[in-house]
């Protein structure tokens, strides 16, 4: 049975360009990822800024603590009577020493040296400030192996305390250390919340924004093979319509390819025509005026003209079938069963010569195509039943409409047949499945080819009681209009 198809339609999954295949990228991620980095390195930043803003902060609040605190132990020294007894006036300094948190030490010298009231290890600490410096003085140290903020406080007439007297008070630094800790954490918190609401509505407005994307995608994604239209550049954003443009030239480009070609063939087979037909008429004058033996190489003259002529019918029948060449030509409504009747008496001579009994049962079934190529699908349809199945053979070509709505064609018949493993095959072009005579193994393709077209389905299958071989089509719903 003579084969033929279109090829496989392009685009298939898992082509180098579909989403998620090894080399593709996201731009969308790639865009969050970059904000994301400055934007990590920006909460880095502020939360060091912020630890020490807080720790300037805290430093001045505590700072004025501790300096309230060098002027009640001034006030305590003040009052103390001339002469009284050191401990008392550290008993009386004790309140100032509750602290929760910190650990908090003083100690009350005189301009000799000597330690008046508090803790004596603070000594080194009294002798470590500059006298030139503010007063109150303020600064970080360590006492007894821990980081203590220290303010000194040198007193000053009309003091009663002698001469040259300096307060000492220093305290541990967890308090401070902690109110800078809260306000990086909590700056560090509001700066990831921030970050995390920014990338989220970044997320969403390139989601927004790549929704015209992602609509041009699934229309050109909804074409077919051979629809090579231009992409509406006006529906689509500025920022591709570079890449529209050059798509459709493209596009362009493979549509005056496609043109040309389809021109070039059409253009040769009229040309081949003419001159075959003149030839086989010519070869079958002079093998009419044989009167006695026909000579054999005569005889394999014929055929091959028959058969060159034959196969440049449907080459030509091919080229006006592609989708290209149609693209102009608007479907009108075409009875099946008219247009079997109409080429009828075509298929009956045929079938007589070849000895075959060729029958119809018709019913009505309307469908939406192109008369012509309807035409030439059913001619191939009968001519490869005829000529396959050969003198004794019975044809049967029928149509109709299913319940649904659908109609349908089919030619049936009672030959070879083609075997269920080889019923896709025969549909590629030029692919034959035996070497018997007269055959060009295009008559299944040109009938794909304009049930393609037509957005019909063709499907193989055993003829009655096993034998032989039934070609149904059947095409879409024919909508009123």
């Amino acid at each position: 049975m003579e084969p033929a198809a279109r090829p496989p339609r392009s685009g298939s999954s898992g082509s180098p360009g579909s989403p998620g295949s090894p080399g593709s990228y996201s731009l969308r991620a790639r865009l969050l990822a970059f904000l994301l980095a400055p934007l990590l390195a920006l909460i880095g930043a502020s939360a060091i800024t912020d630890y020490q803003e807080g720790l300037r902060v805290a430093n001045d609040a505590y700072d004025q603590a501790m300096h309230s605190t060098a002027l009640a132990l001034s006030a305590i020294v003040d009052r103390a009577p001339a002469g009284s007894d050191p401990a008392e006036t550290t008993r009386a300094a004790a309140v100032l020493r509750v602290d929760t948190l910190d650990q908090v030490y003083y100690a009350v010298v005189d301009g000799n040296g000597r330690l008046l009231a508090g803790d004596a290890q603070m000594i080194p600490l009294i002798l470590d400030a500059d006298p030139d410096d503010d007063n109150p003085e303020y600064r970080f140290d360590a006492l007894n192996g821990q980081p203590v903020r220290v303010a000194t406080l040198r007193l000053s007439p009309p003091a009663r305390a002698p001469a040259g007297t300096v307060i000492v008070v220093a305290e541990t630094t967890r308090k401070r250390e902690a109110a800078a800790s809260r306000a990086m954490f909590a700056a560090l918190a509001s700066g990831l919340l921030f970050n995390a609401i920014t990338l989220l509505v970044v997320f969403v407005g390139m989601r927004y924004a790549h929704r015209p994307l992602v609509r041009i995608g699934r229309q050109i994604e909804a074409r077919e093979a051979d629809d090579l239209r231009p992409i509406d550049e006006s529906a689509a954003p500025r920022e591709i319509h570079a890449l529209i443009r050059a798509m459709n030239r493209l596009m362009s480009n493979l549509r005056g390819a496609g043109i040309a070609q389809q021109n070039f063939i059409s253009s040769a087979a009229h040309q081949l025509r003419s001159p075959l037909a003149a030839l086989q008429a010519q070869i079958d004058v002079a093998v009419e005026g044989q009167r006695d033996e026909i000579p054999q190489r005569l005889r394999a003259m014929q055929a091959s003209v028959i058969r060159l002529s034959r196969l440049t019918k449907q080459m030509l029948a091919l080229a006006r079938a592609a989708p290209d060449a149609n693209r102009n030509v608007e479907p009108a409504r075409v009875a099946l069963e008219g247009l079997v009747e109409n080429a009828a008496s075509e298929f009956i001579d045929q079938a007589v010569l070849a000895g075959t009994d060729l029958g119809f049962d018709l019913a009505p079934a309307p469908v939406m195509g192109v008369a012509w190529a309807l035409r030439e699908m059913l001619a191939n349809l009968i001519d490869n039943a005829v000529r396959y199945t050969g003198a004794g053979g019975v044809v049967t070509v029928r149509c109709g409409t299913e319940e649904g709505g659908r109609a349908w064609l089919e030619v049936e018949d009672d030959g070879p047949g083609i075997p269920e493993a080889s019923r896709e095959k025969v549909f590629a072009r030029f692919a034959r499945l035996d070497d018997r005579p007269g055959g060009s193994g295009l008559g299944l393709a040109i009938v794909r080819e304009v049930a393609q077209s037509h957005r019909a389905r063709v499907d193989l299958h055993s003829g009655a009681q096993g034998r032989g071989l039934r070609v149904r089509v059947t095409f879409p719903v024919v909508m009123e209009r």
